[in-house]
């Protein structure tokens, strides 16, 4: 009985000895499976920041007719600054996002006629009048916006990215003011009563529409490890103003040319 029980005894510790070991390299062994996997998974994110400059025009997508001319144009101060990343789903394709802080504007000068819009004259009486203005026009737009991109990209070569989708803005800043000279007003309609404009102001800060919307098409060119260079056209398809607003009698979209670098973290 004594040597059965011995017998029993050492299979019993030869067992538990055994399954520790076999315990410690389960347990290693999936240790070191969810860290190989979370470096895979890790190694399919890529992180940049990226500065550029946004150069473009908030305007209608065609040229209306009651403007004549447009005598001028320059750009404002609209630098673009924030942090994208990009989820690697194989060596050709992949999903990037972000946020950004855009910054869209511009200045113009033109001729126009009988366009409908809402002004106050600085002569003093500061009157308000609203109707149709022939004469001179002077126009600046400034925009700040916090925008999210969601976008596909595609790998053409070790070299180039290409990139589509769309992105939304939160419009947390903006001017939309300027001058009318140099012609007249016809009060509320066509023909109604003529006013002489020498110089009056418009300013319709607090009639921007608060989100933008829009299509996202661009490539970028790696110049080396860390530093490329990128383009982006970026297309409203919201306009500045919502659509009860009648100071402007056609809508007007942000359309710009996004160029500038990245940065890979």
């Amino acid at each position: 009985m004594r040597v059965i029980k011995r017998i029993i005894i050492k299979e019993i510790h030869n067992f538990m000895k055994s399954l520790k070991h076999n315990i410690f390299l389960f347990i290693f062994f999936c240790s070191t499976l969810m860290l190989s996997s979370q470096e895979t998974i890790a190694d399919r994110f890529e992180h940049k920041i990226i500065a550029g400059f946004n150069i473009g025009a908030t305007a209608p997508t065609s040229i209306p007719e009651e403007i004549r001319s447009i005598d001028s144009w320059w750009p404002q101060f609209t630098p673009q600054l924030g942090y994208n990343i990009i989820y690697k789903l194989d060596q050709k394709w992949g999903l990037g996002s972000g946020i950004t802080l855009d910054y869209k504007g511009m200045g113009t000068r033109a001729r126009v006629k009988y366009i409908y819009t809402s002004i106050v004259i600085e002569d003093g009486s500061n009157d308000a009048l609203e109707g149709y203005f022939v004469g001179k026009n002077q126009t600046t737009v400034k925009l700040a916006y916090v925008t999210i991109p969601l976008y596909a990209t595609f790998n053409i070569n070790q070299k180039w990215q290409v990139r589509g989708g769309g992105y939304a803005s939160y419009l947390f800043s903006g001017k939309f003011s300027g001058t009318a000279s140099d012609g007249y007003i016809r009060v509320n309609e066509p023909t109604g009563e003529k006013v002489e404009i020498t110089e009056a102001s418009f300013d319709f800060n607090d009639k921007l529409r608060n989100f933008d919307f829009g299509l996202l098409l661009g490539a970028e060119r790696k110049v080396n490890d860390r530093f490329g260079i990128y383009g982006n056209m970026n297309w409203g398809l919201t306009s500045i103003f919502p659509s009860n607003f009648r100071a402007i009698d056609f809508n007007m979209y942000n359309i710009y040319l996004t160029l500038g670098l990245t940065y890979k973290l």
